[in-house]
């Protein structure tokens, strides 16, 4: 009998210490991706945003992902402030911008790059066929960096989380699904 109770007792404790851990991430202030709640696959709508409405250039993408809640919006608008301009040429890209912003509780950083693909460099042609290949590319020998194309070649994300363990990634964890989401969306992009 006390054997009984005792497992009574432990499964009764587990679930309220369960509930409590659900109730408080639901109220969390960083239980948000950027400035825009997360939706369930339930609550996506014909109002979401469409990748062709937005422009076949990297600020159409970059307005794209603020729309899908991914960047940080001000206004309605991506907050300037927050965007970092990169040196799209060490990659042979044309242009490239980078955001800071948080899924959860955790830092994210995305950057998008444009490539012309009429005009690719070497640099160019080597980091988008090392992408092609590896899911990788190398800059200034720096270790690999995990990268990924769009469907039409044109972009290039590069999506850091460090959260997610690459090597043995959990691919039930709330991170790695939204990581996906956002490759998956980015790589339908125009």
């Amino acid at each position: 009998m006390k054997k009984f109770l005792s497992a009574v007792l432990c499964v009764v404790i587990a679930a309220a210490t369960l509930a409590g851990c659900g109730y408080k991430d639901a109220l969390s202030k960083d239980n948000t991706a950027t400035t825009q709640s997360a939706k369930t696959e339930q609550e996506a709508t014909a109002d979401e945003p469409k990748a062709e409405s937005f422009d076949n250039n990297l600020n159409g993408l970059c307005e794209y992902f603020g729309e899908l809640g991914y960047v940080t919006l001000k206004d309605g608008k991506i907050d300037e402030s927050l965007v970092v301009k990169m040196d799209a040429s060490l990659i042979g890209a044309k242009e490239g911008k980078k955001f800071n912003t948080k899924y959860g509780s955790q830092t994210v950083v995305i950057e998008l790059y444009e490539y012309d693909l009429n005009d690719l460099n070497d640099t160019a042609k080597s980091v988008i066929d090392s992408v092609k290949q590896d899911g990788k590319f190398t800059i200034l020998d720096l270790p690999m960096v995990k990268a990924y194309l769009s469907d039409s070649g044109k972009y290039m994300l590069i999506y850091t989380d460090e959260s997610i363990d690459d090597e043995n990634p959990d691919k039930e964890s709330d991170s790695y699904k939204h990581r996906q989401e956002v490759i998956e969306r980015f790589k339908a992009f125009n």
